[in-house]
């Protein structure tokens, strides 16, 4: 059996491949890397907008009187003040305050949560939720034929304006809103995503999914693959999972305390531990290079000791030169260079992130 026969596909599969993807496996899917350029692409995103099939993401509902209390119990995120039709990004840690994952929450009712989270550790974070929830029920949805569409980018507004039919349709930043659409019926879209960009996130069923598809491009949206969502994220400063964070990361070194607000007071998983770390001696910071990509995982050197290593480094598409990520000990001054087979390359610090955000334009 061939490794793609053994992967799940998404519902916009064949659209893909008539587009001419370019179709990799990530995370047990087989997931367009890029339909020609991801340079191409990236600075389409930036400068006009675009679609990316993201129905990878693993889905899991939670519902239940108990909901509210036994989320906010398992999250770092405060669950308890979220309204209905508003989404909250949150971390989930271990005991030691490690991170587990990062996420999105959506409160779709008094009663009822949805929530979005990274596709590699669906199956451990479904466990890690599953123990914690003792009167809620909570179902994982992501392989139930349904996904998502990020519309991501300057114009999207416009484009979802016209794919709405109403003047001035634009949900607030992170506001969820339902949305009846002529011949494709009713669609989720949250004021979300993963680029820096203005843009939203569009939840559809698995029936609705060509037609959806069809449509935004027919608007002017350009088709997007995951490699220019690693640039466009990296360029925005955003984490990835197993690369900025991970569970040898606590939220503090990570620079995401907005991801377990109200820690010094709240019971969660972690918060014992958050309470007892001491000040972090490391930081995520930013490098640019002037040639060479800086590579995950070459040892960061300041003055020629070892005091970090590359989280995440790429060409960016959109600042024509390399950038990255390091996890570094805090409050050196440079300056910084980067191991590689022996050879040091010199790197700039760069100031989180490398291009302004526009999500809440």
């Amino acid at each position: 059996m061939s490794e793609s026969s053994t992967l799940h596909r998404t519902p916009l599969h064949a659209a893909h491949l008539s587009a001419s993807a370019k179709l990799v496996p990530f995370a047990g899917w087989e997931m367009p890397l890029d339909y020609g350029s991801i340079l191409e692409e990236s600075r389409a995103v930036r400068t006009y907008a675009g679609i990316f099939d993201v129905s990878h993401m693993a889905r899991f509902w939670f519902r239940g009187p108990h909901a509210e209390q036994e989320l906010d119990a398992a999250l770092g995120a405060r669950m308890t003040d979220l309204a209905v039709s508003k989404a909250r990004y949150s971390l989930l840690l271990h005991d030691d305050a490690g991170i587990l994952d990062d996420l999105i929450v959506y409160r779709t009712g008094e009663e009822e949560f949805f929530m979005v989270v990274n596709a590699a550790n669906r199956e451990r974070d479904y466990d890690s939720l599953s123990k914690r929830m003792k009167r809620t029920t909570l179902h994982d949805v992501t392989e139930d034929g349904g996904g998502i569409l990020a519309l991501q980018g300057p114009r999207s507004r416009e484009i979802l304006e016209a794919l709405s039919g109403r003047s001035g349709f634009c949900p607030a930043f992170l506001d969820l809103a339902t949305l009846e659409l002529p011949k494709i019926g009713s669609i989720m879209i949250a004021r979300t995503g993963y680029t820096g960009e203005q843009g939203f996130e569009i939840f559809f069923e698995a029936n609705q999914a060509v037609s959806l598809w069809e449509r935004l491009l027919e608007l002017g949206a350009h088709p997007v693959g995951l490699g220019s969502r690693d640039v466009l994220r990296l360029e925005a400063g955003l984490p990835l999972y197993g690369h900025e964070i991970h569970e040898a990361v606590n939220p503090f070194e990570a620079g995401l305390r907005f991801g377990v607000r109200g820690w010094k007071t709240r019971n969660f998983v972690g918060s014992d531990s958050l309470r007892s770390l001491p000040e972090p001696t490391r930081q995520i910071i930013g490098f640019t290079a002037e040639k060479r990509v800086p590579r995950e995982g070459y040892p960061v050197l300041c003055e020629g000791r070892e005091v970090g290593v590359i989280c995440s480094g790429i060409w960016s598409a959109n600042l024509d030169c390399p950038i990255a990520t390091a996890l570094v000990e805090k409050n050196l001054e440079g300056p910084f260079t980067v191991s590689f087979r022996g050879k040091e390359m010199p790197v700039e610090v760069s100031p989180l992130p490398f291009v302004p955000h526009r999500s809440r334009d």
